[in-house]
């Protein structure tokens, strides 16, 4: 048994406390966002991340593009990637790239060993269902047929915040 030096077990506890009151939030990506490129390019740091699998919901592909949204949905499960340590300033931007049609849900996901976490995804808020295909949406497909496309969205869409060096 290892021994704490005088006053580490409080610093450890007051850490975790003082991190979780400033909004501190883990989160489950299942599309875009499981590239750490595309993670970085968004929020503008590195986050490290780990395979997980959300139960309860499927992943289609929105109509005409190259992302995908999750719906509830029994006996479906979608793999991707937990991300920890997001900040207030990172959600911000999370909340901002995905727009006004997803919606941040707590949901429980599964990692390696069977641990559930606690986190938030983006899901599609029910009025906008219409929009999704029907047809799977794969994280491998994307990687070979749709991020070139992506980052070119991306980079041209804020083409402005390169030219001033913001990105």
């Amino acid at each position: 048994m290892s021994r704490l030096r005088a006053g580490e077990e409080f610093e450890s506890w007051n850490s975790k406390r003082v991190r979780s009151a400033m909004g501190v939030q883990s989160l489950f990506c299942y599309g875009t966002l499981q590239s750490p490129m595309v993670m970085k390019a968004v929020v503008g740091a590195a986050f490290s991340g780990k395979e997980a699998v959300l139960h309860g919901f499927a992943r289609y592909r929105i109509k005409k593009t190259e992302y995908p949204a999750i719906t509830a949905e029994e006996g479906s499960s979608v793999n991707g990637k937990m991300y920890w340590d997001l900040d207030e300033d990172a959600i911000a931007k999370l909340d901002a790239f995905e727009g006004d049609k997803y919606e941040r849900v707590p949901v429980k996901v599964t990692v390696a060993g069977g641990e559930v976490i606690d986190a938030y995804a983006y899901a599609i808020k029910p009025e906008y269902r219409k929009l999704l295909s029907g047809d799977p949406w794969d994280f491998d497909r994307f990687l070979q047929n749709g991020l070139e496309r992506w980052i070119n969205w991306f980079v041209e869409d804020r083409r402005d915040l390169f030219d001033r060096g913001d990105l």
